[in-house]
């Protein structure tokens, strides 16, 4: 004589019937850890050159094109980008330094 088998589900049907379909989302960022981190940026914004602060606020705070923030600026577009990227590095220096470096 056969044994019966307890009827089978689909692991996918059992896990969409109870939950979500994909991996979980990961926490939002922290209020507070948030504020913390505007603040020392703008520290490190401070400390920058005047002509690479003012090229970095142009592109990331007004979304400015590099042609455009040589117009503004009068430089040449290559100049504006040698500004934000050296800005960037100098940016990413400083955070480091106040204890922001990007986890690994």
């Amino acid at each position: 004589m056969r044994r019966s088998r307890p009827p089978t589900a689909s692991i996918d049907a059992t896990h969409t019937a109870s939950g979500p379909t994909g991996p979980a989302a990961p926490p939002g960022p922290d209020p507070v850890e948030r504020q913390e981190l505007g603040r020392a940026l703008e520290a490190a914004l401070e400390e920058l050159r005047p002509d690479q602060r003012a090229a970095v606020v142009l592109r990331y705070e007004n979304g400015l094109s590099f042609d455009e923030i040589g117009t503004v600026l009068g430089v040449p577009e290559a100049t504006a980008r040698s500004h934000v990227h050296r800005a960037r590095k100098e940016l990413a220096r400083l955070l480091a330094a106040a204890g922001w470096a990007p986890a690994k």
